[in-house]
This record gives structure tokens, C-alpha cells and sequence, in this order.
């Protein structure tokens, strides 16, 4: 039994001291951005200029994250032991979850 709870801490210590920052959900987000730009997720069935502005950002990919991150809107939820950062914009939402330095976003974008 008290080999579990020294176990159980010492993981709980580590997830504090390697909880990922929010410049880091940043990172992960443009990557995500990105991915689904690339699947053409991000503005189907919207406006011709909107679909215009997504097919620059194929162009010109590294100008596209500041285009659309200003339709985003984040929310950090700082647990402690891990970050949770809710995604949503663009008829679209995310929730990302940061321990040991790394984030994973279970589904991606996904409608909603």
C-alpha cells in the first residue's frame, strides 16, 4: 500500500512541475489550426470571402494562424495538475488537456 501512494505522489509531482503553459496551448492550437485547414473543416458552407481568405491561408500558411486565431476564442482552465483549454469558433469547438508537457486534443475540432 505505501508503495502505491509513493507511486501515486510522485506522479502527481511530476504532472505539477511539467503542466504544459498556456504559451504552449498556443503551440498546439496553431497546430490543430492547421491540420484542419488542411482537412478543409474550417469554413465549409461559409461565405465566399471566408472561403477565399481559407484558400490564402493554404497559400501562404504561416500568415493563416493570426488570421484565424482572431476568430477563435480560448478559455484556460488551470487544474492544478493539468491545463484544460476550450477551443471554439468558426461553428466549431475543442477541449485540449496539457500534462507532463504535452497537450492532447481528444477529436480535434469537432462541430458544435
Amino acid at each position: 500500500m505505501r508503495f502505491l501512494i509513493v507511486v501515486l505522489s510522485l506522479a502527481a509531482l511530476g504532472a505539477y512541475f511539467t503542466k504544459p503553459s498556456e504559451g504552449d496551448a498556443e503551440a498546439v492550437l496553431r497546430e490543430e489550426v492547421m491540420i484542419a485547414v488542411a482537412k478543409r473543416e474550417l469554413g465549409d458552407g461559409q461565405s465566399t470571402a471566408e472561403t477565399l481568405a481559407l484558400a490564402a491561408c493554404k497559400l501562404r500558411p504561416d500568415d493563416c494562424y493570426d488570421l484565424l486565431r482572431s476568430g477563435l476564442k480560448l478559455a484556460y482552465t488551470d487544474r492544478t495538475l493539468f491545463l484544460r483549454v476550450d477551443v471554439t469558433g468558426f461553428e466549431r469547438r475543442a477541449t485540449c488537456y496539457g500534462a507532463y508537457n504535452t497537450f492532447v486534443c481528444p477529436g480535434g475540432f469537432k462541430e458544435g
